[in-house]
């Protein structure tokens, strides 16, 4: 069973010089080329963002937060106040949706900062769920239809065999109103002798889970907790990364792979600042991100959005392959299994194709 403590993120990783440009992840799933191709950019969408708060000061948020809310004993509780003093928060935000300095993936949707981490990273999944409830209360009122959340209980898990779990009751009902849950898989492959699985609540079947590759060739990376990648190059999943493939798991596999490694984005330090940090907590957001665009492109055409299972049905078939071992160059074990890597403009089209479909299975009107 899953503890109700959430495990610190991955600490950041500070570049002495910046490498790895949000605008190389975005160029590595072609956001940006799907966004022109499909005249999509979010707008009219939302995310809740479930971290260490925001940097609600930054342009690259301006004018798009349409609610907010700390659900911490930080700022001795005060309930309107996100300001985050750790940037992981701010970090995964800019990712999803930053629009001046920073480009992210879906850069006209909404955002609503949760702050359900503390700023030094902890937190419990009680607090989750408070703004897990607050979501369930107010998503159509602020037009919030991704929920993104980028944390874990540092767990391994092949099932989500969790009797009467009330967090999980939460994803359910979201889950049946159409509004996703994303979730990172897990920065634990390593400290879980390269043993498959995820961690909680990304394991939940309800969840759309995220697992981290590199998206260029940036050289060594040593990690917090002993993973070490001696080599990078773009498709490689990291050292760190947890994942499940679905001939372990059918009902509970890892969906999609995303660039997450590292990254530069919106960060803390005033107005302009920025933040280069890397995990499945930055592979989470870009997928959370082009599931935005997804919404948009299917109501527009639909009237309505899609279900969860159409949007991962959509991922899949947009999805690179990659393989587990082929050319990783690390100190973790190898699977040899294929997996599936993000890339908009062939999700974007997967769901045009599917629409174009059922317009044509439609018996004609008289």
């Amino acid at each position: 069973m899953p503890t109700n403590d959430i495990v610190p993120v991955l600490p950041p990783v500070q570049l002495a010089e910046a490498t790895a440009e949000l605008f190389e992840v975005d160029e590595y799933v072609r956001a940006s080329q799907a966004r022109d191709m499909f005249q999509v950019n979010g707008k009219g969408f939302g995310a809740a963002v479930l971290d260490t708060g925001a940097n609600v000061d930054h342009v690259d948020f301006a004018g798009r937060i349409v609610a907010k809310g700390n659900f911490t004993t930080d700022d001795d509780g005060d309930l309107t106040n996100v300001q985050d003093g750790n940037g992981h928060g701010t970090n995964v935000a800019g990712i999803v949706l930053a629009g001046q300095v920073h480009m992210g993936m879906a850069p006209g949707a909404s955002f609503a900062p949760l702050k359900v981490l503390r700023n030094d990273g902890g937190g419990s999944f009680a607090i989750v769920e408070r703004a897990l409830d607050w979501v369930l209360q107010t998503h159509a009122t602020y037009n919030i239809s991704v929920v993104c959340m980028s944390l874990s209980d540092g767990g391994n898990y092949v099932n989500d065999d969790f009797p009467g779990n009330s967090l999980r009751a939460k994803v359910q009902e979201l889950h049946r109103r159409r509004v996703p849950v994303v979730v990172a898989a897990g920065n634990e492959y390593f400290r879980h002798q390269s043993r498959q699985g995820m961690a909680f609540p990304a394991i939940l079947r309800e969840c759309i889970s995220v697992g981290a590759v590199y998206d260029a060739n940036l050289g060594m990376f040593e990690y917090p907790g002993g993973a070490i990648a001696f080599s990078t190059r773009p498709g490689q999943i990291t050292p760190f990364s947890q994942r499940l493939h679905q001939s372990v798991s059918q009902e509970t596999h890892t969906d999609i792979f995303a660039p997450g490694a590292p990254v530069i984005s919106t960060g803390i330090d005033g107005p302009y600042g920025e933040s280069v940090q890397q995990g499945t907590s930055q592979a989470e957001p870009v997928v959370a991100g082009v599931i935005l665009l997804i919404q948009e492109l299917y109501q527009r055409t639909t009237g309505s959005r899609p279900t969860v299972e159409e949007i991962v049905t959509f991922l899949r078939r947009g999805a690179l392959p990659i393989v587990d071992g082929d050319d990783e160059h690390d100190n973790v074990e190898h699977s040899g299994l294929t997996y599936g890597r993000l890339d908009a403009v062939r999700t974007l089209d997967a769901v045009r194709r599917e629409l174009v479909k059922r317009r044509l299975a439609r018996p004609a009107q008289w």
